[in-house]
Parts: structure tokens; sequence; C-alpha cells
């Protein structure tokens, strides 16, 4: 029977996979077999097992994304029915199942035309969506197809920023220094001649303006700083470092890596570090009501992990988000501007880590907690007296911006 004209595609796939779950609940109960347990459901149906893996794993299913992968094609179903019709289940239930199958079909033939691209439309109206699952699938598969295409892949990317009051001043003014520390860890070309874009560094309003020049900028290696032309962190980075090039582009300092070896033989960390003094207040303006902090994800990233550090004397940040954007087009949008259909339906929580360095641990890095204690102590930092704010991603998509956002407070607050 073919899906009333005036639903939607989403309502109507979520009651067909509702029907197509209760029918294989019901055709398990019938015949005494426990849907939890394939593997002696399929020796009590004398049936293939990976049928009953399947039928167990809809049940099991928290939506039709999750389990569209999982229904067999039309002669897994037809040997699945026979099976359950041969071990007793009432001619009613077996109907019921079978009318569940074929419902699912015409959707498929409605929407898609394969299940292949069903699967991909479904992963974007995950269910799991609020616990940043959504499209992981789908990514996956992109990071994998876009590594071979570019040529270029990395274990995982980390930034954090850190923001601590600035000394020089005045109390209350809610002026704070902002350190950066970002790195690629496992970074390897998967072709030699592939030349890539690792950091670009920039500082603007709402408007998208500059920030200004006021700010005082230093790398936290002044001997790197001084043989690279970059804020490289040399201690946290690959001894013997393939070729980096530095380039003005703009209002944007660009840092490049050329060509070079591929796989293990090249695979490299690299770090990098700059403080920004007297950097901005976290306090709106007219022109300056958003606060925000950036990561480009400009290759296949396996994991991204975005840390915010705030020191316990600045005021706490508070409705804060963060989301990914397409960069597709070119660069992104200021806040100022209308942005939000670029946003990408990949909903990502922002965990609260407590305060001081211990719960900061990350498994992408067993170093973290050594490059932020010593990162700090050569700033005259004392981790014990931030509290982080983390966002994590598994295979971030390519050309993509991930910005985490807060509203700055309104001075008449205090």
């Amino acid at each position: 029977m073919a899906p009333a004209a005036d639903s939607t595609f989403e309502k109507q796939i979520h009651d067909a996979f509702g029907v197509l779950r209760g029918a294989l609940i019901e055709l398990f109960a019938s015949v005494g077999a426990d849907a939890f347990k394939p593997y002696p459901a399929s020796r009590r149906l004398k049936v293939n097992k990976n049928l009953t893996w399947k039928a167990s794993k809809i049940i099991r299913a928290t939506g039709p994304a999750e389990a569209i992968r999982h229904v067999p094609g039309k002669g897994g179903v037809k040997l699945l029915i026979a099976a359950f019709e041969r071990s007793g289940a009432p001619q009613e239930i077996i109907t019921r199942s079978r009318g569940a199958f074929e419902s699912f079909d015409t959707l498929i033939e409605l929407h898609s035309g394969d299940k292949a691209t069903l699967e991909l439309m479904l992963d974007g109206l995950s269910s799991n969506a609020s616990e940043g699952e959504s499209l992981v699938a789908t990514r996956k598969l992109a990071y994998r197809g876009n590594s071979g295409i570019w040529g270029m892949q990395s274990k995982a990317r980390i930034t954090t920023f850190v923001l601590s009051p600035t000394k020089t001043a005045a109390p209350g003014s809610n002026i704070f220094d902002s350190l950066l520390l970002t790195g690629f860890l496992g970074l390897q070309r998967l072709r030699p001649e592939t030349p890539w874009t690792l950091l670009r560094l920039r500082s603007y309003q709402d408007d998208g303006t500059d920030l200004g020049k006021d700010h005082r900028s230093h790398s936290l290696d002044r001997g790197a700083q001084e043989a690279w032309g970059i804020p490289l962190l040399t201690e946290f980075s690959t001894r013997n470092l393939q070729p980096l090039a530095v380039r003005q582009d703009g209002d944007e300092l660009v840092v490049e890596l050329l060509e070079g070896p591929v796989g293990k033989q090249g695979k490299m960390d690299i770090y990098f570090g700059r403080m920004d003094e007297a950097f901005a207040a976290l306090t709106s303006t007219p022109e300056d009501r958003i606060g925000e902090f950036l990561s480009d994800y400009t290759l296949p990233i396996e994991n991204a992990q975005f840390d915010v550090m705030v020191h316990e004397d600045l005021p706490p940040l508070r409705d804060y988000s963060f989301q990914l954007f397409s960069r597709l087009d070119g660069h992104l949008p200021p806040p100022s501007q209308h942005r939000g259909k670029l946003a990408l339906p990949i909903p990502i929580e922002v965990h609260d880590l407590g305060v001081g360095i211990h719960a900061m641990a990350t498994p992408l890095y067993p170093r973290y907690t050594e490059l932020i204690s010593k990162s700090f102590a050569g700033i005259g930092l004392d981790p014990a007296r931030f509290r982080t704010l983390r966002a994590t991603v598994e295979f971030p998509p390519l050309c993509t911006t991930g910005v985490f956002t807060f509203p700055l407070p309104d001075p008449s607050d205090d």
C-alpha cells in the first residue's frame, strides 16, 4: 500500500519502521524465540543466522536510520518469513509482517530508488543527533574517500583556546589574553606531490572587519619563531619536520606544508602555540556582541577536539555552542551576517570538564596535559585556575569550520 501523499518523508519512514519493528517482535514471540539471541533463534527456526541477526538488529534499532542497513533483500525476507511460518507463527502475524516489509520496499522505491540512497537520506535524520552521531557513517565514508582523492589525512586535530586576564588591564575590565594551541597528530600524505594549507590565523569583529593590531602577538617558542617564521612548538612536533612555508594572505597568516614523503615515512605531529596579549574583552559593545573561536577542517581528519579554557577571574561563558559550518563556497560569513543555512546537521554537545588539568586528559593525545602544563608554565599561568569546555567530532567533514560561539555579557548586567 502506497503511503499517503500528504505525509512527510520523515513521518512516513518512522511510521513504516514502527510497523516493521512491531511485526518482527510479534514473529519472534509467536514461536517462543528470543529476538535478543539471534543465533539460538536461527537454530530453532532452521534459517541462516545472518537473517535472524539482521532481524534482531532492526528490533533493537532506535530509529529507521539505524535499522535500514539491516533490512534484508527480497530473497532474504522470503526465507525469513517462510522460516517463521514453518515454525508455527499465526497466519495473521505472517501476513502483517510480509506487508510491513513490502511497505518498506514501497518507500524505498518512492523516495530514493535503492536502499543505499535511502540510508544516506536517513543518516541526516538520525534519532541520535543529540549525541553528535548524526551522519557519522556517512562522514566516515567521506573521510576514506577524501583521503584517497586529496592524498592527505590526519589522525586528529586538537585546538585549544585559553582566556586569561590581562595583567596590565584595569580591574573589572574583563580584557583577556588569548592563548592558542593547535596541532595535527598523525598527519601524513598518501601522495608525495601533495602540498596543503595547515593553518590560517586571523581575528575579527562581528561584521568581519579586522580586530586591530592593538594586541601584541608572540610565539610561545621564540627560537622556533626565529627559525621557521611561524609559531611552531618544536618540543611537541616531530623532529626533522618536513618543509613548511608561511605567507600573508590579506589579513591572514597562512602556514603551508610543502611536498614530501608519503605514508609512515612522512607521518608527523605538528603543534603551534601563539599568545595574543590584550586580545579582547568579555564585554559586549554595539559592534561586537558575539564571541567565537574557530578551527578550520581543511583535510580529512579522523577526530577533532576543541577546548576552551576560561580563567576563574573572568566572567564564565554561558549559552555556548559548537557547530560545524560549510566552507564550500569560500570564507565563512562573519557573525553579523546570516549564516545559519551553512550549518551542517551535526549537533555537537559541549561538555564542561570542570576545573584543573587532570580532567583534561584525552585518548587522542597522551601528551596533552604535558603540553598544557609546559605551555602555561612558560607564560606564568596555573592550569588549576581554569575551567575547560570541550567539544569533540568524529570525522569532521572536509571544508568545514568548527565554531565555538557564546554571547558576550552586557556591561549593564554587572
